[in-house]
């Protein structure tokens, strides 16, 4: 069906003010942030000599190394350091500070290049002494879920959201905002457990939809800040929109362009409402979302992690637990 020309106008503005409301990155995504919190590995490293280095928000470094030479071995510290970034924003040099000779640095300043970087590796150079590639070591393992069902409202549109997923062997923490079942009307706001629960396994009917991607801590980063934005505005009363399907979509959007800020991991559709974009074109904006996650699921279909596989090395973890809490809006 066609666009009735209030709709149109609807949509151009809800676009203007999510830009202003969210910022750029949001839609455009500018580049990608440096971001060297956490624990490092230099991929030179030999096995006499394995050094981990672990960034602070702080400013400062830690300078591991493991206990043993097994697998699980634990990292012990054996020294510290404070670091500097010559710009925040771009940064094009990295300078690291030690009071002693230690972790594969010199006693002093150190000052490296930053010859490349994206979110999972970090290339640094030194003049003389040519480029290292530094790799993230993340203990946890992060995923996304896209997940929606039809047939639910009266209109056939369901409960369909953005589910954000971190674990390791202990526990896992899941946070989903989006339009889910209140009684029989529709609500938007951090979605329950009972109900995304139900989206833990792959579904079996052709009404149900879920793309399971496993992706890396910096992304997983990215798309909670933007749940958590809209599970603030919930509990505030500060959504976009009086609609609340345009809220989700608008949500569902941001979250997976997002994913592709530090290079084209995903195959992603274009939902921007023009002409070319056929889901905003033939569908109403209860069922978008859904479609919209049908055709993300088609897309990255090699990309999709099965039951198996997000079971495996994590079968001695805790029960799902929400982290999400709030005032949910109502409909």
């Amino acid at each position: 069906m066609k666009r009735s020309v209030v709709t149109a106008v609807l949509i151009s503005a809800c676009l203007m003010a999510a830009t202003t409301a969210f910022g750029q990155t949001a839609f455009g995504q500018k580049g990608c942030d440096l971001n060297v919190i956490g624990t490092w590995k230099a991929e030179n490293s030999n096995k006499a000599n394995r050094f981990f280095y672990r960034f602070a928000a702080d400013g400062t470094v830690t300078m591991l190394s493991p206990s043993g030479s097994g697998k699980r071995s634990e990292l012990r510290e054996i020294g510290s350091a404070t670091y500097t970034l010559d710009d925040k924003k771009d940064p094009k040099v990295i300078s690291l500070k030690t009071n002693q000779g230690v972790g594969g640095f010199t006693k002093g300043i150190t000052s490296l290049d930053i010859a490349a970087y994206d979110d999972t590796s970090l290339t640094l150079g030194k003049p003389g002494s040519g480029s290292t590639r530094w790799t993230r070591v993340d203990p946890h393992r992060y995923f996304i879920v896209f997940a929606g069902t039809t047939g639910v409202f009266f209109d056939q549109s369901g409960p369909t959201f953005p589910m954000l997923i971190k674990m390791d062997e202990q526990q896992t923490q899941i946070d989903a905002v989006g339009i889910y079942a209140e009684g029989n009307k529709w609500a938007f706001g951090p979605v329950p457990a009972t109900t995304y629960n139900e989206f833990m396994k792959e579904p079996r009917k052709d009404s149900d939809v879920m793309l399971r991607l496993e992706i890396t801590g910096p992304q997983y980063e990215r798309g909670l800040k933007i749940v958590r934005t809209w599970a603030r505005r919930v509990r505030e009363d500060t959504l976009l929109y009086p609609d609340l399907f345009l809220d989700n979509v608008l949500l569902a959007k941001q979250v997976t362009e997002s994913l592709n800020q530090c290079g084209d991991k995903f195959k992603l559709y274009k939902l921007d409402w023009s002409l070319g974009d056929h889901i905003s074109q033939h569908n109403t904006a209860s069922r978008a979302t859904f479609v919209f996650f049908k055709e993300l699921r088609r897309l990255n279909e090699s990309l999709h992690v099965p039951d198996e596989q997000f079971h495996e090395r994590n079968h001695s973890r805790q029960p799902a637990r929400a982290m999400n809490r709030g005032s949910q809006r109502m409909r």
